[in-house]
């Protein structure tokens, strides 16, 4: 019996919940890089023929990666960057934009924005996917370029400061903090990137 297909997982059809994207992401960067490599890229679109259309040839799927980067890869540095498979994807627009100012969120939003990212209803927001997810989404709001390392750090600062009972999971009680830790994160960097583009 074949390895299972980890795409199998997930349905692919319609836009991608941003939780769903984050997971996806996380499996086919399988050296934790930060960028997709061509052999990444090969697995994650021969596992995505297969979801799709069944068996499909070596030949096929390697026509389908070299079209993939010239289409995709921007800077042609041979690897896929998190924004530049964002742009593959269909994934769901930022919930952030259906939301007022995030520092004055009614609890109707609130409830709404936490159940978006708890996706299983477990109570809690876990620290991988989920919390990645919703950095990413306010990242995507602020119009910033999504990389797997400014989202990395931006994680580390925010459990830092708000996972106070130290479990690795944001609670709804922690969520407000985590908000206003983010967006400030999120915002800082932003403002870093517009800062660089200019001296360029």
């Amino acid at each position: 019996m074949g390895e299972q297909n980890f795409l199998s997982n997930f349905a692919l059809e319609g836009k991608i919940h941003s939780t769903d994207f984050i997971e996806i992401w996380m499996h086919y960067d399988s050296d934790r890089s930060g960028f997709m490599e061509q052999d990444e890229v090969t697995a994650f679109l021969t596992d995505l023929f297969k979801k799709k259309k069944g068996a499909v040839s070596n030949e096929v799927v390697n026509q389908a990666v070299q079209q993939l980067f010239m289409t995709y890869d921007e800077n042609n540095d041979g690897q896929l960057s998190m924004n530049e498979l964002y742009c593959i994807l269909d994934v769901e627009d930022s919930i952030f934009g259906n939301l007022s100012h995030v520092d004055v969120m009614g609890n109707e939003e609130f409830d709404t924005l936490f159940n978006h990212y708890d996706k299983t209803g477990q109570g809690f927001i876990d620290s991988e996917s989920a919390l990645f997810a919703l950095i990413s989404d306010m990242m995507r709001r602020h119009g910033g370029e999504i990389s797997a390392h400014e989202l990395q750090r931006v994680r580390k600062a925010v459990l830092a400061v708000c996972d106070s009972d130290g479990n690795g999971r944001i609670d709804k009680s922690e969520l407000q903090l985590v908000l206003k830790v983010a967006s400030q994160a999120v915002k800082s960097s932003h403002d870093g990137d517009s800062h660089e583009n200019l001296a360029r």
